[in-house]
This record gives structure tokens, sequence and C-alpha cells, in this order.
């Protein structure tokens, strides 16, 4: 009966996957061990699965020609025959050549969680269940779920140190701090990113190094200290440069541009991350080019560039649509709002804010929210205006948890107690005094003039609806009046 189940297709001949196991079921098990049996071969299915993985081995590209998801369907169909037939160490190996370079850099996220989650708990060699693990952990991190993702680092750190690798080691540390970095947790990360660098220093990793100076940086930017930052950024340029390292180099691009803006230095940081952009563009890296993006329409919207930022945050939408990152929607989302917001293209900036808001992101949260809230108050909306404010609180809140001078959370704080006093919801002078003490912590934490002129733009805005004053005694305090 078989050959009714059998069709041709592109000159070869091919069953479903319904079809095949139907098939195979009919077909006498065997051992794992059949596929090394020596002379003919055993018709078991473990054999049968063997040899129809070699033959997807076969039709591999070669490495030059990979350039699509397509191009790598062989090795795919491979790594499923090899795991059915509990040839997981195989199926590993082939994963880790296509998994990091080409898969994650693609934005095929889902595709790599699904599997990877399929060789956990079935690996008995050590490096390999440390390396499943921890690009696991990538993989949730770019989908936004950081708890499975630092669960996946732990346990890959934990395997690093049990069998005293001391290089990855290193990179699981890296990781974790990252993972902290992304839920806004920065104090915690920093000690993650000091462990690494003193084993890339040990280990004489100059790239290794290079990316933990970087990352230090980033937490002393998120801290405020924004001279150290930049000495970080250029120590590991400097690095990234003599390694001839082009995806270090741009990293550092990306957040010297970043620093740039903070700092009010619009034209140079749109200069620099002009650079990063077209660094990721040559790696085609669409998830680095995406977040480029979104840091370039950040400096945009401080440099008063509503148009470009718009175009540069579509495109990145656009990129994060195909990748699945749901923090980039949230953050572009959030841009995007405000871009619009201070174009006066009201109803433009409503559909933004809602859209970030559908995209859970701790870290930036309480900037969605408040946002939101502020585009209401300004559409006379003020039942979902009230919630929003309400919301944000609450979410910045969160996040000062974590890191009580947190210059963002703190400053949504204000804006959203602006607004509650605003809307006269609860008692208007509590609301504006908690407006005016979020809005001087967040000027103690980072007085940067990047950070304060969108601020004051921002609370303009909101009292663009304040028709007898009541808000005028809260501006000073952004300005650390």
């Amino acid at each position: 009966d078989y050959p009714s189940v059998v069709r041709r297709e592109h000159g070869q001949y091919a069953l479903g996957e319904a079809e095949a196991r139907l098939v195979l079921s009919t077909i006498e098990l065997g051992e794992p061990s059949d596929r090394y049996e020596q002379g003919v071969p055993l018709y078991t299915r473990y054999t049968l699965l063997h040899r129809a993985a070699e033959y997807c081995k076969l039709r591999r590209k070669p490495h030059r020609a990979w350039q699509s998801l397509e191009d790598l369907l062989p090795q795919i169909s491979e790594f499923e025959l090899r795991v059915q037939g509990e040839d997981y160490e195989t199926a590993a190996e082939l994963l880790n050549e296509i998994s990091f370079n080409y898969l994650l850099r693609w934005g095929y996220h889902r595709l790599v969680v699904e599997l990877r989650e399929r060789l956990v708990g079935k690996l008995e060699n050590p490096r390999l269940a440390q390396s499943n693990l921890g690009e696991l952990g990538s993989a949730y991190a770019y989908l936004g779920e950081m708890d499975k993702a630092i669960a996946c680092q732990e346990r890959a750190l934990l395997i690093a140190r049990r069998t005293r690798d001391r290089a990855n080691e290193g990179v699981w540390l890296t990781n974790l701090g990252n993972r902290y970095v992304n839920l806004g947790q920065t104090a915690r990360a920093v000690p993650y990113y000091e462990q690494a660098l003193l084993i890339a220093r040990d280990q004489r990793d100059q790239r290794a190094e290079a990316l933990n100076i970087a990352s230090l940086g980033t937490c002393y930017a998120y801290l405020g200290q924004m001279e150290k930052a930049l000495e970080c950024y250029e120590q590991g340029r400097r690095l990234a440069r003599e390694l001839n390292d082009l995806s270090m180099e741009g990293f550092c691009l990306s957040n010297l541009g970043n620093v740039y803006a903070t700092i009010g230095q619009v034209t140079r940081a749109i200069a620099v991350h002009d650079q990063a952009i077209e660094i990721a563009r040559q790696m085609g890296s669409r998830v680095e080019e995406s977040r480029r993006l979104g840091s370039l329409a950040d400096a945009l919207i401080i440099g008063e560039l509503y148009d470009e930022a718009i175009e540069s945050l579509q495109l990145g939408l656009q990129l994060d649509e195909e990748t699945g990152s749901a923090r980039g929607k949230n953050y572009k989302g959030v841009a995007l709002a405000r871009a619009y917001l201070f174009q006066g293209n009201l109803e433009q900036a409503r559909a933004a804010a809602e859209m970030a808001c559908l995209y859970d992101t701790p870290q930036n949260n309480h900037n969605a929210l408040s946002l939101l809230g502020l585009i209401a108050v300004r559409q006379d909306d003020a039942e979902v205006a009230q919630n929003a404010f309400t919301e944000a609180i609450a979410q910045a809140r969160q996040a000062l948890e974590h890191n009580q001078n947190n210059q963002d959370a703190l400053t949504a704080q204000g804006l959203a107690f602006s607004g509650l006093a605003l809307l006269g919801v609860g008692p208007r002078a509590s609301n504006i005094e908690a407006a005016l003490t979020a809005y001087r912590l967040a000027y103690q934490a980072n007085s940067s003039a990047g950070l304060v002129i969108l601020a004051l733009r921002l609370f303009d805005a909101l009292a663009v609806a304040d028709f007898d004053g009541r808000l005028s005694p809260i501006r000073p305090a952004i300005t650390g009046g």
C-alpha cells in the first residue's frame, strides 16, 4: 500500500509527515546503537532515521551560501531526524553550527527556543549541555522572557563552574549581567560584569575584555555616570578596532550614540548611530539593526527631527515584526508616540502608545503608560488617562525597587503625578508634591541635558491642557529648582 502515500516533488519521492509516521510505525524500533552496526545495516527505525539524517547532511549548502532560513532547511531536517533517532549529541553539535551566528542573528528566536528545548535534559556531554542552555537563555531574552532566560543561563554557569570551564564561565556571567540590565536591575548587573572582566583578563581574551568594559559602560550610563560611561565605550571601541571586531565596534558605537544623545550632543549622536546601523547591516543582523534604528530615533526626537525619527522607527518596527521582538515594539512604540505627540498628531500618538502597552516590558512600562495618560488627557479621555497614570506610578515604583536612582522611572512618575493633579484625582496638593519630589530626584539622579530637554517637552505637552495654571509650580523642579 505504500506507493499510494508516496508523492513526487521536484524530481524526488516524498512522504507527508502523517504518512511517514504511519510507515515508520510498521518497522521494528530497534536500539539507538543500531546506527553504528558494521556490515549490512539493520532494518530498524533507528537505522533508517540515521540514514535519512546522513542524506540531509549531504544536501547541506556550503557556508558561504547561508543567506536565509531556506539555505538551512537541510540542517533543520537533519536536526529533526537526529532527535527522533535519539542522537542528541550530534543534533546539538549541528545546532551549534547554525544557531548563534545565523538563526539568532536573523531573528528566528522562537525557532531557536523550539529546537533547543528539545535537547534540554538529553545531553550527557557537559560542554553541549552548557551551550544548549546558554543559547536557549539568549533566545528567551530576545523574546522578552527574562525569567526563563536567567534560569537557563544560571544553569549554564553552574555547569561551566563544575567543569572548570573559565572561558564560558565568563560568557554566562556577561549574559546574566545583560539579563539584569534588561530587567532594569542595573546595580545587580555590575558584579556579573566585573567578575567576567577579571576572567577575560586572566584568559587574555581581549574581545571578552572589550565586551565587559562596554557593558560596564551601559551600567554607568543607567546610573547617571556619563563620563565613566563614555570612557568605557571609548576603551571598548579601541580594543574592538585593534581586534578588527566589527560586531564589538558596532556595539560600542551604538552605546556611545546613546550617551551623546543623553548629554544633548545630538549631531554627534546621530553620526555615531548611523555608523552603528551600517555595521549591523553589513553583518546581516536584523536584531541589532532594529535596536540601533530605535536608538537613532531617540536622538532625532531630542533634536526635534520628528519626521526622520518616525521613518527610522517604522523601519525598526518592520524588523521587530519579522523577528518577534516584543521588547523592541514596546520601546519603539513609546518613541513613535512621542514623535507624533510633539508633532501634534494625537490620533497617531495614541495608537502608538496603545501598541507599546500591549508588549509588557517592565523596564519601560512606566513610560508607555504615562505617555498614554498624557495623550488621553489631551483627547479629553479622563477615564483612560486616570487609569494609565495610576498604573504608570505603580510600574515606576516597581522599577525603583531595583534602582532607587532610576532617572527614567522617576521622570515618568513625575509626569503621572502631574497628570493626576491636572485631572483632580485625589488630593491635588499631595499629587503636586509627589510630582515635585519625583522630578527633583530624577534631576539629582541624572541632570544630563538631553534627558532634561525630553522631560520638559513631555511636561509642556501635558501642560497644554492646564488651563488654570495648577501645574505651574512643578515645571522648575524638572531643571532642579
